[in-house]
């Protein structure tokens, strides 16, 4: 599986996030109780700080309430299996060139059973041709509604064969909720634990 780290892309951006750096004593009292909701399922890092969308949702505690509990239901509720679901979170982190997020789900759709030849097949744009009819499914459904804003009917068709209407309630529900995470960790410029840097950026 391709790993790139920013020593190897020396064109990435600063490991340093956009967002302010707060302890949790400098936040509100609302924002005080989504950081210890937050902190009974994620342990803080030895800054105080979380990582991933979770810092930046917390300056808006209602939405960092609301957005956990999804994120929840995504991670151990829906009716696909887990592969499954981490594969339609990195064709969304591709789509995004969301760095977090496809270091974080690449890793864990190799641990849910996605073939290393599929996550890299993904990272370079390509469909994954000789894969299992699941995953072939999941790919082109997630990424044509990215693309296109829309699914042709035959794609439509072959995944509610194998995923059926609450299957594929719940990929588009995966799908949109990785793209706020991508949309967060892309704006405030979050940087990947690991330093790697799958997506540069220009300075």
């Amino acid at each position: 599986m391709q790993h790139y780290t920013e020593r190897e892309c020396t064109d990435g951006k600063s490991d340093m996030s956009r967002l302010s750096s707060k302890a949790r004593d400098e936040l509100n009292e609302l924002q005080q109780a989504q950081y210890d909701r937050i902190a009974q399922g994620r342990e803080p890092r030895a800054d105080g700080q979380f990582g991933g969308p979770f810092d930046p949702w917390i300056r808006s505690p209602e939405l960092a309430r609301r957005a956990y509990g999804f994120g929840g239901f995504i991670w151990e509720r829906t009716s696909l299996d887990r592969g499954i679901v981490e594969l339609a979170i990195i064709v969304t982190a591709r789509y995004w060139r969301s760095n977090v997020e496809w270091v974080a789900h690449a890793a864990a759709a190799k641990k849910y059973g996605i073939p290393d030849d599929v996550i890299d097949a993904v990272f370079a744009g390509e469909r994954p041709a000789d894969a299992a009819q699941e995953i072939l499914a999941t790919y082109d459904f997630c990424l044509v509604l990215h693309e296109t804003k829309d699914v042709p009917l035959a794609v439509y068709e072959r995944a509610r064969a194998l995923f059926g209407e609450q299957g594929i309630v719940e990929m588009i529900a995966t799908i949109g909720y990785y793209t706020l995470v991508s949309m967060t960790l892309n704006t405030f410029e979050i940087p990947t634990a690991t330093g790697e840097v799958p997506f540069p950026r220009p300075a």
